[in-house]
Parts: structure tokens; C-alpha cells; sequence
């Protein structure tokens, strides 16, 4: 019977033993998984004060800019009670036009767990207006910078290297690559001052080029991002013209008799449309660099195509859409391809209580397509496939102009959703 006792606390013995050093290595894991815990906690807070810290110098950048010199560094200090902080240092370059922001968020700082978080960032500013900027262009090739109201013009000293002003006489379009650059080509060589007929504008640096082609210059330009390319259609021989750096060069025109008025490029693929060619298109596929012809039939599709463009969003395929009007009346036409060649009714989801009018321009914002026509219709689509009409009640009439007046819209322009 002792023997028995004494065997039982033995047991109990070992018992406690292991149990107290199962304890103590649980301890040590509770311990570990709470200062993983911890650091986890610590290093999320300190990229959020990096992100506010960020965010908070930005949203009043214009403010911080005028404070710091062309070619200076200035470093704010950001304190959050309770919970750490923010340094960020703004440098300025190119007349504060390039600003450099670098952002670190500290919490328990000094403190044998300090957690850092830092990130970096590059602002380009081309407009003295903010984040909106709005170019226009008057009859003489003057280019102005408007602010977001279109109030307070500025004209643009756009000069050469030699001190010289730019002006492109007889302007007719331009494009824009979404970036840095934007290209305006004039109708006619020759006429002006400036026999000029290419004015290549870099927003951040401020340095412009002018080209000449010795021809009629050119009528229309777009920007290509699939290509990374300008093309343009030349007034003289109606070929297609592509930028290359510092010159234009030739691609083979479309066939006899078909002038491009418009064009657009997208899926390895040129589409072209011609006012005086009702109901067809013209398309250059690489690589078998020739120009083919299509006459389009069926309903919704045959009429006079006034405007086309291709866009591609981050939900679906890229897509060339083209606006206009039937051939006997206004009734407007929205259609859409993906390859440029075999091409199908799109569907207005909704209209101006069966007032129809005819479309006359059309532009892809990086968002979605816009398209405008006559009195006061504009429709957008995400798409291309699917329309919808805004309520003419929301856009304004004339100036003193009676309640059935409306404005004919005859350009479009925009950049995400601020659409002129």
C-alpha cells in the first residue's frame, strides 16, 4: 500500500513538472504571437500616418510650393497624439513644376519596437491652375490656358530654341498622348508668319518643336497608345502620316478616292471614315501593309459617319466606335467593332422622348466614350456598346435664348470625367 502511495505522487510529481513546463512554453507562444501581433499593428499604423502624412501635404501642395524655391528641399513635421507621426520631404524642380515627395510614418519612436513605413512619389504639375488643364487654341494658332471655370485666359509664350514664337497658322486639330505631350498640326502650309505646320508641346519641361512637311499641312491628328504613335491625314496627298521623334513619315494612302476625314487606331489595326463615302470604312492591318475597303449594310449601320474613336477600359475589350446619321435624315447612329472590319448596331438604352438628332463628334476620355450632335444631345457609354443620352434639361441654353432653343455641339473633348 506505501509502495502505492508513493508511486501516485511520483506521478504527480512528473505531472506537475511537464505541465508547468507545457505552461511555460505556451507562455512563450502566447508572448510571441502577441509581439507578432504588436509589430503587425504597429507597422500598418505607421503606413497609414505615411499615407496621411502624404495625402495632407498634397491636398494643400499648391500652398507648400509657394514656399519652397525652384531646386529646394523643405521637410514637414506631422505629429498624431497617441499615435506617432508623419516626416515628409518635398523637393521642387523645373520651375515647381516636378515635385519629389518622400513620406515615412513612425510609431513608438525611441522605443526598442519602433515601426517605420515610408513611400515616395512624384507629382508633375503642367497647368498654373491646378490639376484641370484646359487648352484652347483661336483661329490664328494663339494657344491659350484657361482655368477650370474658362475664366482667367493665359496665353502660352511657346518659343524655340532659338527665343522664337511658335505659332501654326490655320489650326485644325490636335492630340494629346495622356502624359506629357501634345501635338497641333495646321491646315495650310505657308499661310501666316509661320510656314510651320507641327507645333510638338512638352507640358513639364516647356520645350517645343515645330516641323514642316513643305505640303498643305495637315487636317486631322489622334494619338495612337497601343502604338505609342501621332498620326495624322496630310492635306496634300491624303496618305497617312505617322510621328516619328522629330519628322513625319508616310504610310500608304487608302485606296483612290476614298479621302480619310477621321481616323483611329487600336488593335493593330488603322480605320478611317469619310464623309463623302456614306456607309463604308477603310482599315490598314499590319502586316500586310496595304488599305482595304468595306461598303457596311444593314440596319442602324448604312448613313453618313462623322466621327470615330477607339478606346479600351480595364473591364473589356478595346473597341472602335463610330457616330453619325442616317443618310436621309438626323436619326443618330452609334455603331462598334472590335477589329475594325466587321462592325454592329450599338443600343441607345434611352432617348430624348423620341427627339432624335444627328452626332457629330466623339471622343474616349480613358473612362468612357462621349458623343455630341445637335440640339444639346449628348450621349456617353462605358463601352461603346451601350448608350445613354443625358436629359437636356441639365445643359445649358443660350443666353436669353427661348425654352426650345438648344446648342448644336459640334466638338468634344475630355480626359477622365471632366468632358468639354
Amino acid at each position: 500500500m506505501n509502495n502505492q502511495k508513493g508511486s501516485i505522487l511520483i506521478s504527480l510529481l512528473l505531472i506537475i513538472i511537464v505541465l508547468s513546463i507545457l505552461s511555460i512554453g505556451v507562455y512563450r507562444l502566447s508572448y510571441s504571437a502577441s509581439r507578432q501581433a504588436q509589430f503587425s499593428r504597429d507597422n500598418s499604423q505607421a503606413y497609414y500616418l505615411t499615407k496621411v502624412g502624404a495625402d495632407l501635404v498634397i491636398n494643400n501642395i499648391e500652398k507648400v510650393i509657394r514656399e519652397i524655391n525652384d531646386g529646394d528641399k523643405k521637410d514637414f513635421e506631422i505629429e498624431f497624439p497617441n499615435e506617432g507621426k508623419s516626416i515628409i520631404s518635398v523637393e521642387a524642380n523645373n520651375d515647381n513644376k516636378k515635385i519629389i515627395l518622400s513620406s515615412t510614418g513612425i510609431v513608438n519612436e525611441n522605443k526598442r519596437y519602433e515601426s517605420k513605413s515610408s513611400i515616395k512619389a512624384m507629382l508633375t504639375f503642367s497647368s498654373n491652375f491646378g490639376e484641370v488643364l484646359i487648352l484652347g487654341v483661336d483661329k490664328d494658332g494663339v494657344i491659350y490656358e484657361f482655368d477650370k471655370d474658362f475664366e482667367n485666359p493665359r496665353k502660352l509664350e511657346i518659343k524655340d530654341e532659338n527665343g522664337n514664337e511658335i505659332i501654326i497658322s490655320d489650326p485644325r486639330a490636335f492630340a494629346w498622348d495622356g502624359g506629357d505631350t501634345l501635338v497641333l498640326v495646321g491646315g495650310e502650309s505657308g499661310k501666316g508668319n509661320n510656314k510651320d505646320d507641327t507645333l510638338i508641346y512638352k507640358f513639364s519641361t516647356d520645350e517645343s518643336k515645330s516641323l514642316k512637311t513643305g505640303g498643305n499641312g495637315f487636317r486631322y491628328v489622334v494619338y495612337s497608345e497601343e502604338e505609342d504613335k501621332f498620326y495624322a491625314i496630310n492635306t496634300n496627298n491624303d496618305k497617312i502620316n505617322y510621328l516619328d521623334s522629330t519628322e513625319w513619315k508616310d504610310i500608304h494612302k487608302p485606296k483612290a478616292g476614298f479621302k480619310v476625314d477621321r481616323l483611329a487606331q487600336g488593335n493593330n489595326t488603322i480605320v478611317g471614315i469619310s464623309k463623302n463615302k456614306p456607309s463604308q470604312v477603310t482599315y490598314y492591318k499590319e502586316p500586310s501593309n496595304k488599305w482595304e475597303s468595306k461598303v457596311l449594310k444593314g440596319y442602324d449601320l448604312e448613313g453618313i459617319y462623322n466621327a470615330i474613336s477607339y478606346g479600351e477600359s480595364n473591364d473589356s475589350n478595346g473597341v472602335f466606335v463610330i457616330v453619325g446619321n442616317e443618310e436621309n435624315n438626323s436619326n443618330p447612329i452609334f455603331m462598334y467593332s472590335e477589329n475594325g472590319v466587321d462592325w454592329y448596331k450599338a443600343i441607345q438604352q434611352n432617348s430624348m422622348m423620341g427627339i432624335n438628332y444627328e452626332l457629330n463628334d466623339l471622343v474616349w476620355t480613358g473612362k468612357k466614350f462621349v458623343a455630341v450632335g445637335n440640339s444639346g444631345t449628348i450621349y456617353t457609354s462605358n463601352d461603346g456598346k451601350d448608350w445613354y443620352v443625358f436629359d437636356r434639361k441639365e445643359i445649358i441654353k443660350g443666353e436669353g435664348a427661348p425654352l426650345d432653343y438648344w446648342f448644336n455641339y459640334s466638338k468634344v473633348s475630355g480626359y477622365g470625367d471632366y468632358i468639354i
